[in-house]
């Protein structure tokens, strides 16, 4: 099975890819709780408090927490599934692995083949992910129209959904534990809770992004950006079709910003219906209700 995302990733290979994350907003219910979960169990280092607090790595700002929320995050609404946070390389992967263990943090480690995965959450319920990617282990999709198949690099079949080895991820650590996340750690995607999967996939065809898998048995879908990872909006409707948006007092993501490798990326953003056009760039409501900004990348 050929994707647009694939064909997209043939044509601008070695290119920057269309699309990248700035910082992501979440409202939490403690600040000072959530803080700490950041930042203690992630390594993730405070930027700046005047407006929340701002999170990320020596280099660049990933998170803003702001309080707000009384409630946490709540199931059976749109929204935020998970934040991937994306690690540079395997050391770096294996390291954190290794900071959550001995914090005794609760995870669950996943092999998706273009991907190894560490998922969690925080305090509030939100879905965290760390993503190391490998998209050279990929070989292609099957051509199966009633089941989904995979294949790596050497034609083996690979669910996308196997358990990473604890053992083996541990002993490729490099670094301290201690030290903070590495400066070129970045936000990889977003997987959302949608209500109309279909609907979702073409809104954000209409910004640029290139569809990957679509595969409403499953109710599941991502996009991509250009790049041989092709996964940097994820969709699912698990939650059910025609479910209503978060409620606005629960813990979850507020805002994000996606920047575009070129201005016309936020121009066409701009003839979008609903679409706000501000100083900097675009802001508009995607389909799980959060709020966005596009804005050209520096």
């Amino acid at each position: 099975m050929q994707t647009a995302a694939l064909d997209l990733a043939r044509q601008t290979q070695g290119a920057p890819e269309l699309f990248s994350y700035g910082a992501i907003e979440l409202q939490v219910t403690n600040l000072d709780r959530a803080t700490t979960f950041w930042t203690d169990n992630l390594g993730l280092v405070v930027r700046d408090q005047h407006d929340g607090v701002a999170l990320g790595t020596q280099q660049q700002t990933l998170v803003v927490l702001r309080a707000g929320a009384q409630i946490p995050a709540q199931g059976g609404h749109t929204g935020l599934y998970h934040v991937a946070i994306g690690v540079p390389d395997q050391g770096e992967f294996s390291r954190l692995l290794t900071r959550l263990l001995y914090r005794r943090v609760r995870i669950s480690l996943v092999d998706h083949l273009m991907s190894k995965a560490i998922y969690l959450q925080d305090p509030d319920g939100i879905g965290i992910e760390i993503a190391f990617e490998t998209p050279e282990r990929f070989g292609r999709f099957g051509t199966s129209t009633n089941k989904f198949e995979l294949f790596d690099a050497y034609g083996n079949p690979h669910s996308a959904r196997e358990p990473l080895h604890a053992g083996h991820e541990l002993s490729l650590r490099k670094g301290d534990i201690d030290r903070p996340i590495a400066d070129d750690a970045t936000i990889a995607h977003l997987h959302f809770t949608v209500a109309d999967l279909q609907a979702a996939i073409e809104f954000y065809a209409g910004l640029g992004f290139a569809p990957n898998l679509h595969l409403p048995q499953m109710g599941l879908a991502d996009l991509g950006a250009g790049g041989s990872y092709t996964h940097r909006i994820a969709l699912n409707t698990w939650q059910g079709t025609d479910i209503p948006p978060a409620p606005t007092n629960s813990a979850r993501l507020t805002g994000y910003t996606l920047r575009a490798v070129e201005p016309r990326l936020v121009a066409q953003a701009a003839t979008l219906s609903g679409a706000d056009i501000l100083p900097d760039g675009i802001q508009m409501i995607d389909p799980s209700g959060t709020s966005f900004t596009i804005v050209t990348a520096p």
